[in-house]
């Protein structure tokens, strides 16, 4: 009597055919996926791209040469003086130095003070970037970037060397977190929960009232300017937690930092560690979070041996 074919195998070859066959289907599926992530990466990038260019009117130079040297410019103008009209005749003076204008940003609020710098209230922050650091000391020296800060009321300028690399990948890091949130089907921030603590509250509306002023230039994007001080392990260990908590709301809601480095003082002895500024998408979205009962769990955690953060809203393209 004949025996079919299926009868024929063996059972132990089943599970092997079967396995095969699984791998098979795996292989054949890896172009597909590469290429699915390759186009999702492509998009995030362009995406940050149009934020850059369009909101934020930033103007980092993605081909610029690895010596170049960031200096922030911390500045606060006379009583009486426009702030547009002074960052005018600045950048009239830095052109001879070779320094590209990345951002500038009208200074609205300090949520930190510096406990080395104090309680300035800035009227701005300009960040240049110079072809390198001899660069900048050589135009530092110059008489006319004497008289142009001469025009400020205060100033304070940071240096930084960029971290370009972790800056321009950045964004796809927050991407493969957000892969991860979909997958494994975290629950989404937003839309924000108010808190009903009466006290954050009034804090809160306090700043809105002071950010609201500012619609006609931060309805879609604004920028945190930080100066970092790392604190002791126990402070470091609290700021990763608070870190990796933005860094999850960031990564759904598409926003973050912009620009990372390593800080290097360039005048007077305040010791800083680190430089980011960070985009936010507009001043009603900011005030939704510093309201929200995710950011007052989290805000506790952020610990920091000094820091200076200045809330500013983009001006760039009026200059």
């Amino acid at each position: 009597m004949d025996v079919s074919t299926e009868q024929r195998v063996s059972p132990v070859d089943r599970p092997r055919g079967a396995a095969r066959h699984r791998a098979t289907i795996a292989l054949s599926s890896l172009p597909v996926l590469a290429g699915a992530a390759g186009a999702a990466m492509l998009w995030q990038h362009l995406r940050y791209g149009r934020v850059r260019r369009t909101l934020v009117h930033e103007d980092q130079r993605l081909g610029a040469s690895r010596g170049g040297f960031h200096v922030l410019m911390f500045l606060t103008v006379a009583p009486g003086a426009d702030v547009i009209e002074e960052l005018r005749v600045l950048r009239r003076v830095t052109r001879s130095s070779g320094a590209a204008w990345i951002y500038a940003g009208k200074a609205v609020a300090a949520p930190r003070y510096s406990a080395q710098i104090g309680e300035k209230e800035w009227s701005a922050v300009v960040l240049l970037e110079f072809p390198s650091r001899a660069a900048y000391d050589r135009h530092a020296e110059s008489e006319g970037m004497s008289t142009a800060l001469g025009r400020f009321q205060e100033a304070y300028l940071q240096g930084f060397q960029r971290f370009s690399g972790l800056s321009a990948m950045f964004p796809q890091l927050l991407l493969a977190m957000r892969a991860v949130q979909i997958v494994g089907r975290r629950p989404s921030h937003f839309p924000f929960t108010p808190t009903r603590n009466p006290d954050v509250l009034q804090q809160a509306d306090q700043l809105a009232r002071r950010l609201r002023k500012e619609m006609e230039f931060g309805a879609h994007a604004i920028v945190i300017v930080n100066l970092i001080k790392r604190g002791t392990r126990e402070q470091q260990a609290a700021d990763r937690r608070y870190r990796m908590a933005m860094f999850g709301a960031m990564a759904e809601g598409g926003y973050g930092p912009l620009h990372l480095g390593r800080a290097v003082r360039i005048e007077r002895n305040y010791e800083f560690d680190m430089v980011a500024l960070v985009y936010y998408p507009g001043i009603e979205f900011f005030v939704d979070m510093i309201r929200s009962e995710y950011f007052q769990a989290i805000i506790g955690d952020k610990q920091l041996g000094d820091t200076q953060a200045v809330i500013t809203v983009p001006i760039l393209d009026r200059l």
